[in-house]
């Protein structure tokens, strides 16, 4: 990764000249701006039929990791408030399963869409961005996955799509999970997005709802910052629910 050590006056000029998406974007690190390309498509994991009986357990949607060990979407048989999950296991004898590790809940949500990442001197652990919503995306959960499922926060994110309906265009919010790129910094990871705009639910300054060029927008995650969000240059903590 190709990296160049910028004044901080040359940020405002820089967004002005790398707005299409695929191209260098600035990324501020401890006052310095640096340049980040594009970072990496989501792994290409193969979605498959169930392949495990479970009697409380309903499936959505199963991945096949490609390590004897598989992630899939699933909430309980009798619904209750936690709702979904993400649940990584593996397969026994019995075409039951055993359960490695379980993701905090969805809630209301009635997907948890994942898009898998890996880390470049790790390549075991997964970052995921799991698309939440119900018939449009509220956004995209940050997880770490080793040995257990870790929150790192909540990147409030859609694809804007236009599209008819009822003879008049409207606005629907789609999941972005495969359009993410993640590139890594360091201990940053930096994630951007390969299309033209993207929705912002809160830009945490004090607007909501909001499109802007995709090239605009990046997320970053430190383990000592947390996530956050730079929006043309300008770094904002995102604020995670209490």
């Amino acid at each position: 990764m190709q990296i160049r050590i910028l004044p901080f006056y040359l940020t405002a000029s820089l967004f002005l000249m790398f707005s299409a998406c695929g191209t260098e974007e600035p990324e501020v690190n401890n006052g310095e701006v640096t340049m980040v390309t594009l970072g990496d498509a989501p792994k290409a994991y193969l979605a498959l039929e169930d392949n495990i009986k479970h009697d409380t357990l309903l499936i959505q949607t199963t991945f096949d990791l490609g390590d004897s060990t598989f992630v899939m979407v699933a909430g309980n048989v009798e619904p209750t408030f936690e709702g979904i999950r993400l649940y990584r296991y593996t397969l026994l004898p019995d075409s039951a399963a055993r359960i490695i590790a379980a993701s905090s809940p969805g809630y209301d949500s009635w997907t948890m869409l994942p898009s898998f990442f890996s880390l470049a001197n790790d390549p075991n652990t997964h970052i995921i961005t799991a698309n939440f919503g119900e018939r449009e995306s509220w956004g995209q959960k940050l997880f770490k996955l080793d040995g257990s499922f870790h929150d790192l926060g909540f990147m409030d994110i859609a694809l804007p799509e236009r599209v008819e309906e009822d003879g008049s265009l409207r606005l629907k919010r789609r999941n972005i999970g495969p359009l993410t790129r993640m590139a890594e910094l360091g201990d940053t990871l930096i994630f951007n997005y390969a299309c033209d705009s993207v929705y912002l639910y809160d830009d945490q300054a004090g607007h909501n709802d909001i499109v802007l060029p995709a090239s605009a927008v990046q997320f970053t995650y430190h383990p000592n910052t947390g996530l956050e969000i730079r929006i043309n240059g300008q770094r904002r903590a995102v604020k995670q629910p209490a």
